[in-house]
């Protein structure tokens, strides 16, 4: 019986240089998965994450944001790129002197994913899962439809949960760092 060869990985590079069309797309694993595009309560979030974010950029000097799904390479061999919605990094950890267009290979300090209808609680856990192992002190999990945030740091224990009328202050990974839960959504 003839056994049929396995599809060949792509490597991040590979993935990075691809013409995928339009569309959200993350490496898995090295095989192409398309992501559902946002509903706006989504977008609305990432939006102000970003800016409250930037705010915190200015004021403290402490590290800067990205937003649009930038890449970051979480694996190797075989490789993932992952799209968080928006990641946060510190100059220490990654200098934005560094940016550019170039596929960043260091785990952000705080990596943010907005929970959308179309996420599983296996994917999500397997994001947070991967963040962590691949350096991130922080995952957010950032819920629209109950108007919290799940901040994780170990993969092993469960997560500070912050709800609608909490202050997320007191971070290790953003000192000075406050926001409100509620200046995140609509």
């Amino acid at each position: 019986m003839a056994v049929a060869p396995a599809a060949r990985l792509m490597t991040a590079d590979e993935f990075m240089k691809a013409k995928l069309g339009d569309g959200r797309f993350e490496l898995v694993r090295g095989e192409i998965v398309e992501l559902s595009p946002p509903y706006s309560d989504h977008g609305y979030a990432c939006s102000r994450l970003a800016g409250l974010f930037f705010v915190y950029e200015r004021e403290s000097g402490y590290g800067y944001s990205l937003s649009n799904d930038t890449a970051v390479q979480t694996r190797r061999n075989p490789d993932t790129v992952r799209a968080p919605d928006v990641c946060f990094y510190s100059e220490a950890r990654h200098p934005r002197t560094k940016l550019g267009p170039n596929l960043l290979t260091v785990a952000p300090d705080v990596a943010i994913e907005v929970v959308s209808p179309s996420n599983s609680k296996i994917e999500l856990l397997e994001k947070v899962v991967e963040y962590l192992a691949a350096g991130s002190l922080a995952v957010w999990l950032v819920y629209p439809q109950t108007r919290s945030v799940a901040v994780f740091r170990d993969s092993r224990t469960p997560p500070a949960v912050f709800d609608d009328g909490d202050a997320i202050d007191d971070q290790p990974e953003l000192p000075g760092f406050r926001c409100l839960v509620s200046d995140i959504f609509p």
